[in-house]
């Protein structure tokens, strides 16, 4: 087992996860794509981006073999890490920024990039130029970097961007386990019995149900990931009043529409069922007298959101899945996620051929869990943009490889993004579209059902990327 020390830093659960999985399911590489709202020099870019990799040492890491168990060893920022930067940084002026499905496609390359994990440098870089609106493209592997840190580095990038130095991202990593413990030694029988009769009810339940997904063709193999950079019709500022009016977020209003869209395709099933994957921030979780910091890598939980009835009201499936929400980072408050991650954590120790040749019968058995889509959010992008900026994000696109179908909610600028990935050998373009079309006008319906007599709705022309 590594431990922290200058230059090895040890993988929590999750991360070897990525690892073990990293050839079944290709490198989990995130793209996030940045809109500049202003032309910037190519050489400012290229000096940021470097400066980033001196900032967040997990960028110039790489996957390295211990006596059982792998870990990350920083690599020393020298003349290697440059000759390795100067392999992952790109001039792209063949991308027409003003073509949706060009700007689409573009990304959809660097999702599909597999990094050598074990030579270091988890980064990868695409700048293209524009005399308004220029792009950069960055890609780095979840095993170095959640969401929560990866808009951290989308924020360092704007502060570099606008002349300001680069905040450094300390390394640390702590167990996960210190997220999910109970407060004393002495409550973990009672946690685990809770936390144990809570996921054999849910099991239970799920067994019982016609879990409704996009159309989906289980094979022996992945392929490459599709991808959709989907815009609303329906801009935020309606879909914040709706929420607001119920008293819910405007992320428990999306969750909502997505279970509505799943469940209108069975109508008439009884059993039909959403199941959608919550991610949950555990960096709140861990206890204030450990002393963490940032704690910039992976730190991410998950729950469920099961939702019956095609047919219930409007008003009534806000509630219920706002409960449901509230309910699930309940359990992480009252220590009560306990029996599964506490098995998680003895994984690792199977090593990672042993997990990896778990992960592949699996896929061959057609055993991975059922859901519906898991899905993320980025919440208001236009965080990353500090007061008084003079060099700005005007859109931000973030995605990342995924098994299961993965949303990401963003909101920006009063509109919102829906960048969509998923398994391409399991569903196609064109049905993966048809489902964000048909959310889209879930969204429409619920803003129009809510408005006066009489008012009419605005609507933006539907922007689907390729589609």
């Amino acid at each position: 087992m590594a431990f922290l020390t200058g230059d090895i830093v040890p993988l929590n659960r999750t991360e070897h996860g990525y690892a073990a999985i990293e050839g079944l399911a290709a490198t989990m590489v995130q793209p996030y794509l940045i809109r500049l709202d202003g032309p910037v020099d190519v050489t400012a870019v290229r000096r940021v981006m470097r400066e980033l990799v001196t900032a967040y040492p997990k960028l110039r890491a790489k996957l390295e073999p211990g006596w059982h168990r792998y870990h990350l060893r920083i690599l020393p920022d020298d003349d290697i890490v440059d000759q390795l930067f100067d392999w992952a940084f790109r001039i792209d002026t063949q991308v027409d920024l003003g073509d949706p499905a060009q700007v689409e496609a573009w990304q959809r390359q660097l999702i599909n990039e597999v990094l050598p994990l074990e030579r270091g440098l988890g980064l990868r870089v695409r700048f293209a130029p524009h005399p308004q609106q220029p792009a950069l493209l960055f890609g780095v592997p979840h095993i170095l970097a959640d969401g929560m840190t990866m808009v951290q580095l989308v924020r360092q990038i704007l502060r570099g961007l606008n002349g300001q130095s680069l905040e450094p991202m300390p390394l640390e990593a702590p167990a996960m386990i210190g997220s999910i413990a109970p407060h004393r030694w002495w409550q973990w029988p009672r946690q685990l019995l809770k936390a144990r009769r809570h996921k054999v009810a849910e099991a239970r339940r799920l067994a019982t149900l016609h879990i409704q997904q996009v159309p989906t063709r289980l094979g022996l193999h992945y392929s490459t990931t599709g991808l959709r950079l989907y815009e609303a019709t329906t801009g935020t500022a309606e879909l914040r009043a709706l929420a607001r009016q119920a008293g819910v977020s405007l992320n428990t209003l999306l969750i909502a529409a997505l279970t509505q869209t799943f469940l209108e395709q069975a109508p008439d099933d009884p059993q039909a069922a959403a199941v959608i994957r919550i991610s949950v921030n555990l960096r709140r979780f861990y206890p204030p007298e450990a002393g963490h910091g940032p704690l910039w890598g992976n730190h991410v939980g998950a729950f469920l959101v099961i939702e019956q009835d095609a047919h219930k009201p409007w008003p009534e499936r806000l509630r219920s899945v706002d409960a449901c929400i509230r309910e699930g980072q309940a359990r992480y408050e009252r220590r009560e996620m306990c029996w599964t991650y506490l098995w998680d954590e003895l994984v690792p120790w199977l090593g990672r051929t042993l997990i990896g040749h778990i992960g592949v019968q699996l896929k061959r058995k057609q055993r991975f869990p059922v859901i519906s889509c898991h899905a993320t959010s980025l919440g208001d992008a236009n965080a990353v943009n500090e007061p008084g900026a003079s060099v700005r994000a005007a859109q931000l696109f973030g995605v990342v490889n995924s098994i299961s179908p993965l949303p990401v909610l963003t909101e920006m600028n009063g509109r919102l993004f829906v960048p969509t990935a998923w398994q391409l050998s399991e569903t196609s373009h064109a049905e993966m579209s048809d489902f964000l079309q048909r959310f889209d006008r879930t969204l429409a319906r619920l803003v129009s059902e809510a408005r006066p007599p009489g008012a009419t709705l605005r609507q933006r022309a539907p922007h689907g990327g390729a589609a």
